[in-house]
């Protein structure tokens, strides 16, 4: 993984959720449609995670190329690594926030409901987070999640994601001569240069860990004793 993942606590919030289902004298509890749920989405914070490093990695590569601007291949690899970049990184907060809303219907699976595909339709981030802050208003994860997705960060993230996959590749506005010459803008006025991708990675990987510490807690409280035993 990537150093600015935080595999610490990814890896001890679920095995704190291993340990108590194992140790459940009853397993019919567990409701097997919201383990099977936090499983899959709990791979996908992690390859999703990787994949936005990559295209991360590749964008600043790009922008390093002195004809970067010039040629139109150049600007296809900007425009392919862009893309990636935004899909897999509102992917791993997608995923991130649909794991912890299965998480949560471990533990109460009325209010956090996940076995029909309509069900599952309806879980986004900011689902997840109203749903934690009714249910575990005390829990600092509750707190972290609504802050995160609360932030302009985010809002920038999800209208980026949604405004590249569902309608347009964005103009670009390249500057020459005068204070700005060389420089360029794309989408919602974001600055293309050697930092575009990992300014908002940081911000990722920062929340990211912030919310893993977070449900680190909340999974090591929670599930000492196993739903039901």
């Amino acid at each position: 993984m990537p150093e600015d993942f935080s595999v610490t606590p990814y890896e001890n919030i679920i095995k704190s959720i291993v340990l108590a289902r194992e140790a459940d004298n009853h397993p019919e509890s567990w409701h097997p449609e919201s383990w099977r749920e936090f499983g899959c989405a709990w791979n996908a914070v992690a390859y999703r995670f990787c994949s936005c490093a990559e295209h991360d990695v590749a964008f600043t590569e790009a922008m390093k190329r002195p004809e970067k601007f010039s040629k139109s291949h150049e600007i296809y690899i900007q425009e392919r690594e862009l893309f990636c970049f935004f899909v897999s990184g509102m992917s791993v907060i997608e995923s991130t926030c649909y794991a912890l809303f299965a998480v949560g219907s471990m533990l109460d699976v009325r209010t956090f409901p996940i076995a029909t595909p309509e069900d599952k339709r309806k879980i986004n981030p900011e689902m997840t987070a109203d749903k934690f802050g009714s249910a575990f208003a005390s829990e600092s994860i509750s707190s972290i999640l609504q802050q995160s997705i609360g932030s302009e960060n985010y809002q920038e993230w999800k209208t980026m994601r949604n405004l590249i996959s569902h309608r347009s590749a964005p103009p670009r506005t390249i500057f020459v001569g005068g204070e700005h010459h060389g420089e360029a803008v794309w989408g919602l006025n974001i600055q293309l240069d050697e930092h575009t991708t990992n300014s908002r990675r940081k911000w990722l990987a920062d929340t990211l860990c912030d919310v893993l510490k977070a449900a680190e807690t909340f999974t090591a409280d929670c599930f000492v004793r196993a739903p039901g035993a």
